[in-house]
C-alpha cells in the first residue's frame, strides 16, 4: 500500500507540475495551511496530512476571486509536507501547488483568475482523497478483513503463491548489476567513436562465429538422423534372407557397420513375416522393442524373443546410431542375437 500511495503522489504532482507549465492555474487559502515546522510541516499519519489537503482546497475555493487572498495562502506554504505513515516517511513538495496559485494572482480579470485558481483547488482535494484512501487502509477500519484474507490465502490454489526466494532475489542482483555495467560501457564508448567501432565490429565476428558453429551442428545432426532412417522403398521389399545376405556381403568387404545395420532389419523382417510387429519401418528400434515386449503371439519363447532382440538393438545403436566403429565381434553377436529369433541362418 506504501508504495501505491508514492506512486500516487508522484502521479499527481507531475501532472499538476505540467498544468502549471502549459494551462491556467488556480489557487489555495491563506489559514488552511498548518503553522510550518523549521519551514516544514509536519504530519504524523496521512489522515491529519489529507484533512489539511482539505482545508487548503476550502480556503481556495473561498478565495477564487480574490488574488491577495491567493497571495496570503500561497506565502504561508511550505516548501514541502512532511508525512509519517506507519513505518514510512514522505516527503510532498508543495511547489506545484504554489506555482499553481501564483498562476492565479496573475490573472487578467476576474474570470480567469477564478479559472485558474480552481485548477490549485482541484490539486488539493485530489490529492486529499488520495492520502485518505491510503490512511483508511492503513489503520484497517474492518476488523474481520485480516481474517478474511488468510483465510482466502490458505486455500490450495493459493499454495504456489509467494515472494521471490533468496536465490531468485540473488539473480535479479547480478541481471541489475551486468545491465549497469553495459549501460557504463555504452556510455563510455559514446566518448570514444573508434573504439565503438572496434567492439561493434568484434561483436559482429563473434556472432557470425556462433552462428557458423550452430549451422555445422545442425548440418552434422542432420546427417546422422538421415542416415538413421528406415531403408528406401526398393529395400523395404526385401526378405529377411536378403538382408542376411546383405549383411554377410558387407561383412565380406569389411563393412562391419553395415553388415550390423542389415542384420538388425534381417531380425525385423523375420518378426513381421512371423506377424509379431506389423510392418511400419517408420518406427524407431526402441519402439520396435516395445511392440515385441507386448506381442502376445509370443508365449513360451517370448522371453527369449524379447532379450534377442534387446541385444540386437544394444549392438545396433552402438554402431549405427552412435557412430562407433564396428567389428567382426559386433557382427557375430548381431548374427547370434538374429539365430536367438529363430532365423535359420544355415
Amino acid at each position: 500500500m506504501s508504495i501505491r500511495f508514492e506512486r500516487s503522489l508522484r502521479v499527481i504532482l507531475f501532472l499538476s507540475f505540467s498544468i502549471a507549465l502549459s494551462c491556467p492555474a488556480w489557487a489555495a487559502r491563506q489559514n488552511s495551511a498548518l503553522p510550518p515546522v523549521g519551514g516544514r510541516s509536519a504530519y504524523p499519519d496521512a489522515q491529519s496530512f489529507a484533512a489539511n489537503l482539505e482545508r487548503i482546497g476550502k480556503a481556495i475555493e473561498q478565495e477564487k476571486t480574490n488574488p491577495a487572498g491567493l497571495a496570503a495562502l500561497r506565502k504561508d506554504l511550505p516548501s514541502h509536507w512532511e508525512v509519517t505513515a506507519g513505518q514510512n516517511h514522505y516527503s510532498v513538495s508543495a511547489q506545484p501547488l504554489s506555482g499553481l496559485l501564483r498562476d492565479a494572482e496573475g490573472g487578467r480579470d476576474a474570470k480567469s483568475i477564478e479559472v485558474k485558481a480552481g485548477a490549485a483547488e482541484d490539486w488539493a482535494f485530489e490529492l486529499s482523497n488520495q492520502a485518505k484512501a491510503y490512511g483508511e487502509a492503513e489503520t484497517g477500519t474492518d476488523p474481520g478483513a485480516r481474517p478474511t484474507l488468510e483465510q482466502i490465502l490458505s486455500r490450495r490454489e493459493f499454495g504456489s503463491v509467494r515472494g521471490p526466494s533468496a536465490w531468485e532475489l540473488f539473480q535479479e542482483r547480478v541481471r541489475q548489476w551486468i545491465a549497469d555495467v553495459f549501460l557504463r560501457l555504452f556510455s563510455q564508448l559514446g566518448r570514444h567513436p573508434m573504439g565503438a567501432q572496434v567492439l561493434f565490429w568484434s561483436v559482429i565476428v563473434v556472432v557470425v562465429m556462433w552462428l557458423a558453429v550452430v549451422l555445422f551442428r545442425y548440418w552434422t545432426r542432420r546427417a546422422a538422423l538421415e542416415e538413421l532412417q528406415a531403408p528406401d522403398a526398393m529395400a523395404f521389399v526385401r526378405t529377411w534372407q536378403e538382408w542376411i545376405q546383405a549383411a554377410r556381403e558387407a561383412a565380406t568387404r569389411g563393412d562391419f557397420r553395415e553388415a550390423v545395420h542389415s542384420a538388425y532389419w534381417a531380425g525385423i523382417g523375420y518378426l513381421e513375416d512371423a506377424q509379431v510387429v506389423r510392418k511400419d519401418r517408420t518406427r524407431t528400434p526402441r519402439e520396435y522393442m516395445r511392440l515385441v515386449s507386448n506381442a502376445t503371439q509370443l508365449a513360451a519363447s517370448g522371453r527369449k524373443t524379447r532379450e534377442a532382440l534387446s541385444s540386437l538393438t544394444v549392438v545396433l545403436e552402438q554402431v549405427w546410431y552412435g557412430r562407433r566403429a564396428a567389428s567382426q565381434q559386433d557382427f557375430a553377436n548381431a548374427l547370434q542375437s538374429i539365430e536367438a529369433l529363430g532365423c535359420q541362418l544355415q
